[in-house]
């Protein structure tokens, strides 16, 4: 995680320094947070099973920096944490920002997620395990790592207010053991909230 962090802060830093004529802002952000996790079961190309482990709903804060690159183009690294249920996450998105009007911007760009606490969606494979009578001890190989690309709406109330919106949907697969080629651990997220920049 500390990588990460560290990966957050250089980013902020080097688009900083190259911003020699516009000027970078940073502040505050948070709001509601929705995570849905889904595990999906095959077999030689056919789904067994479909399961909608999880779908919590919670909120999440954290820090943004906003980092001009022009009129309409702009770059917006976060740090969050997040909090559904008994599920606790850390959020590290790079948006990219393009204005479309004045104060309205389509945001999309790659989403880095970590959690430690998948309590529920281990709870669900092992009751799955049971079921289907095998002991591969599944849930104990879920990645607390993942991918996600994010994408959303974003509006500028002023210059120091912007209220914005966001669905990430996953690009890796949380499950990376037995019979990775048939089970699917995957999570999607909503978040809609506000902004303060200083």
């Amino acid at each position: 995680m500390k990588k990460w962090i560290t990966l957050f802060v250089f980013t902020i830093t080097t688009f900083t320094t190259i911003q020699a004529q516009q000027q970078a802002s940073f502040g505050i952000t948070g709001g509601l947070l929705n995570t849905n996790a889904d595990i999906k079961i095959g077999a030689l190309g056919f789904d067994i099973a479909n399961i909608d482990a999880i779908n919590e709903t919670g909120f999440y804060v954290g820090l943004l920096a906003d980092l001009p690159l022009g009129e309409s183009f702009h770059i917006q690294p976060e740090a969050t944490y997040g909090k559904a249920g008994d599920l606790e996450f850390f959020y590290v998105p790079v948006l990219a920002k393009y204005y479309v009007t004045p104060g309205l911007n389509l945001q999309l760009g790659p989403q880095f997620n970590y959690s430690s606490n998948l309590g529920e969606i281990k709870d669900n494979l092992r009751d799955i395990e049971d079921i289907i009578g095998t002991d591969l001890n599944v849930a104990d190989m879920i990645k607390s790592t993942a991918f996600d690309l994010a994408f959303g709406l974003g509006y500028d109330i002023n210059d120091k207010f912007l209220v914005q919106a966001r669905y990430a949907i996953p690009l890796t697969d949380r499950y990376d053991g037995p019979l990775g080629g048939s089970i699917d651990i995957k999570n999607t997220t909503l978040q809609v909230g506000l902004a303060y920049k200083f």
